[in-house]
């Protein structure tokens, strides 16, 4: 378990152009300006969770999601940078382990933010977080694989339990253990916040089609995906983890999503 983190466990690139009018029928100018960039995860049914396992999830569902577009990488120190140099924004602390990790390290994953300065740097960029069924997709496909490049654990394919960086690595690393969509690091590296408040119990209720989370705040928002020294359990595509959405987390991080329409927890009133 890592500290200030609480993980509920025990123990070629598909990049597809939308045309002039955009996805779904989105004005082009609404596109994020790096859309080419992002990786077009197309809409179509996929399992989510898994049965048999740790309680909050399960049950295993079949899910259907709209097309989304999410980050190939996590977001590097370089691009938060940016933003907060463009916005004003304070720049996150370093993590212990290395008081010069967020200028020295520019390809690295950007650690030590808020779900709030997540979401503004999505926001800022013309997108969002994933959705917590928009981000197991993303990184397992449609055919209920436990990790995002097979059903079978393979040393060398994410970084976790310190293998094979110690610390952190280029959000470009590790291509072998891509996902089928070829998104990167969705195992290891940095954990990464999604757009989903946290309850344990919200898959047996979910929604069957884009489900957004719960409609009523918790105390944790959801995080995916395990860090660098997770234990192997943690880089499983169905492991389930929360964080207060206010902490910084050294071995926390985000990547964003784009749609034409964003999904909305079952029971918020739709925007106009």
């Amino acid at each position: 378990m890592q500290p200030g983190l609480r993980v509920i466990r025990r123990a070629g690139i598909a990049i597809v152009f939308c045309g002039l009018a955009g996805c779904g029928g989105r004005a082009a100018s609404n596109r994020p300006a790096d859309l080419d960039t992002m990786v077009l995860v197309p809409a179509g049914e996929f399992l989510r969770g898994r049965d048999g396992s740790i309680a909050d999830e399960g049950p295993a569902r079949t899910l259907r999601l709209d097309a989304f577009y999410i980050d190939r990488t996590e977001v590097s120190n370089a691009a938060f940078k940016a933003f907060c140099d463009a916005t004003g924004r304070l720049a996150p602390a370093n993590p212990a382990w290395d008081d010069n990790y967020y200028i020295a390290n520019p390809d690295h994953p950007v650690v030590n933010i808020t779900h709030e300065q997540a979401t503004a740097f999505c926001a800022w960029k013309g997108k969002r977080l994933p959705t917590e069924a928009e981000w197991e997709k993303a990184a397992r496909g449609t055919d209920g694989r436990l990790y995002p490049w097979g059903r079978d654990w393979e040393d060398g394919r994410a970084n976790i339990k310190g293998e094979p960086f110690e610390r952190t690595a280029p959000v470009t690393s590790l291509p072998e253990g891509a996902s089928p969509y070829g998104v990167l690091n969705m195992a290891g590296n940095v954990w990464e916040w999604c757009l989903d408040w946290f309850d344990d119990g919200y898959y047996a209720i979910a929604p069957a089609q884009n489900p957004a989370g719960p409609a009523t705040p918790t105390a944790w928002r959801v995080v995916r995906g395990g860090g660098n020294s997770s234990p192997q359990s943690d880089a499983e595509v169905t492991n389930r983890s929360k964080a207060p959405p206010a902490q910084t987390i050294h071995h926390l991080g985000c990547r964003c999503a784009w749609s034409s329409k964003p999904p909305l927890p079952a029971g918020t009133p739709a925007r106009p």
